[in-house]
């Protein structure tokens, strides 16, 4: 069978198509592994298959009193940039003392990062030293008008090494869920908290 210069670059071209196909289709799944991996929805727990790690207890008792709170004569509010966040995107909150007198905190890395679970809410960080760690406290004051803000990536490495000086790991990796950062630093008062649902 004879043939021609167009048939040869018909098939070449075909072939250049194919192969060109599957580069990009393995491109596309290696970038659709770059998102969430834990647990989806509400797990029954967190479970972590490092034995040597210990999750960070809840440091506060009692129930998240959402996003206002009344405080030795002060208001002290917390909001969120949205209720929906990106895995790998910034979580940004800011606290704010809206009143009128100081209060007094535990500090800017008083505040827990929470994941709903069957079992209740469970921090996604924890220590990998076989031993339980606690998060650092400060004696502060927040003026009025005073603020704490924070800008955390959320994915794992960016939130273990959100607190300085503290060797933390989260365990299992973030999934797509519900997920709350609560607030528990300020003296005599319920702890401040914001929802939001993390997706891929």
């Amino acid at each position: 069978m004879e043939r021609t210069r167009r048939d040869l670059l018909a098939t070449t071209a075909t072939t250049f198509t194919a192969v060109g196909s599957l580069g990009v289709a393995g491109c596309l799944d290696f970038a659709a592994g770059d998102g969430p991996q834990g647990p989806e929805g509400t797990p029954d727990t967190l479970a972590c298959e490092d034995d040597e790690f210990v999750r960070l207890a809840q440091p506060f008792e009692g129930s998240v009193e959402g996003t206002l709170v009344e405080a030795a004569g002060t208001t002290l509010e917390l909001s969120a940039e949205g209720n929906s966040e990106t895995y790998g995107q910034s979580l940004r909150l800011v606290l704010r003392n809206t009143g009128e007198e100081s209060a007094a905190t535990r500090g800017e890395h008083a505040y827990s990062l929470q994941r709903d679970t069957a079992e209740g809410w469970l921090d996604v960080r924890g220590s990998r030293t076989g031993e339980s760690v606690e998060l650092p406290r400060s004696e502060e004051t927040l003026d009025p008008d005073g603020s704490y803000s924070w800008s955390i990536d959320l994915e794992e490495e960016a939130i273990a090494t959100a607190v300085p000086d503290l060797d933390l790991a989260v365990c299992p990796p973030l999934g797509s869920g519900r997920y709350r950062f609560v607030y528990w630093g300020i003296v005599d008062a319920p702890p401040l908290g914001a929802e939001f649902d993390l997706i891929g």
